[in-house]
């Protein structure tokens, strides 16, 4: 009687491992899959741009830095539905939305420039730009594509497979929102010059170290020849009773804004995964996620950072950008949910004919 009860013990543990051994093959030869997938990583960017200079009335001793953007951050939601063919089931197709919202600082490390332009008397005379510091941009970026995809998937025992993504990302939206704390400094040479009548009038001085007759209101000259007060009360002073185009960290009238690319672009994608059954429909996806784009954007005409002294409109350094290269790699956490009822009457992964 003992021998007998032990065997009918042993009998059910072994149709119990059975149960789960075929609970968890059977589904992977299921003809579709949902996957929803959650990529956090990192954002890598290559701007090319266009001069920063080149829309000044006769420029002069530009110093202004290409634009570096550092390495961000990158998480999103990937949605996709994926159909398989043939008799094993192990290669399909899918196709889905994929939302991934990203962080960045865009950086000009130096910014200064001089050119010829007319005061409120209609003298002409060098106005001088600098940025008090390095010009940053906080960039929080919206990008939304639509992957398509070849997938492919294997199991390995009754708990664990692989499976790969590998396609194209549409891009149906990647818009920058921006945000700043530039400051600028504003300062002004003036020459003077007699025409043929004897009359005083001013003219650009177009050589890139002044001369000794010009008169500078400059931080350097107030800093050495200044006897009332600080170099900022002489700002002040020259710009209010002289009305000088001149000032100390001036900031610009607005500091944000958006700046969107170019839609309709094509990247690419590229996602291994493991998968580890949690029951035996859901499982787990655990992985990396490797994408790469190429944006086009529509270079601003008569671009210029920030405006006038009248006019102290800034405008994004991202409006210089003719093109740029995203590459973006991430961990991914996710889940597969496969569909329909499961038809494997042999228990060997394949679907029955």
């Amino acid at each position: 009687m003992k021998k007998i009860i032990l065997l009918f013990i042993a009998a059910g543990a072994g149709f119990t491992a059975m149960a789960q051994v075929r609970g968890g093959d059977n589904f992977y030869a299921q003809k579709c899959v949902i996957d929803l997938n959650f990529p956090v990583g990192v954002l890598m960017q290559t701007p090319t741009g266009t001069a920063m200079d080149m829309n000044y009335t006769n420029p002069l001793n530009a110093n202004i830095s290409n634009i570096k953007m550092n390495t961000g951050t990158s998480y999103g939601v990937d949605a996709q539905f994926g159909y398989f063919v043939g008799h094993k089931r192990r290669f399909g197709i899918g196709a889905g939305i994929m939302y991934q919202s990203q962080a960045a600082t865009a950086t000009i490390d130096n910014y200064h420039i001089e050119y010829q332009t007319i005061d409120g008397k209609d003298n002409i005379f060098r106005q001088l730009v600098t940025a008090t510091h390095p010009v940053k941009e906080d960039l929080t970026i919206t990008n939304i594509n639509i992957p398509v995809v070849l997938k492919f998937k294997q199991r390995l025992n009754t708990r664990i497979g692989i499976s790969v993504d590998a396609g194209i990302l549409y891009n149906v939206q990647i818009q920058n929102k921006w945000k700043t704390d530039a400051a600028f400094n504003y300062e002004a040479i003036y020459q003077y010059a007699k025409d043929g009548s004897g009359a005083i009038h001013t003219v650009y001085d177009n050589q890139a170290t002044p001369s000794i007759q010009d008169v500078l209101y400059t931080v350097d000259q107030f800093d050495k020849h200044n006897t009332v007060g600080t170099t900022a009360d002489a700002f002040t002073r020259y710009h209010n009773d002289g009305g000088f185009y001149i000032g100390l960290g001036v900031k610009p009238t607005n500091n944000s804004g958006t700046v969107s690319y170019t839609t309709g672009s094509v990247g690419f994608m590229f996602r291994p995964m493991v998968n580890v059954r949690v029951t035996n429909r859901i499982h787990l996806n655990l992985g990396a996620l490797v994408s790469y784009q190429k944006f086009e954007n529509k270079t601003v005409t008569d671009y210029r950072l920030v405006g006038e002294y009248t006019k102290l409109t800034y405008s994004s350094m991202l409006n210089t950008v003719s093109s740029t290269v995203n590459t973006s790699f991430n961990l991914n956490i996710g889940l597969r949910y496969f569909i329909g009822t499961p038809k494997d009457a042999q228990f060997d992964g394949k679907f029955d004919n």
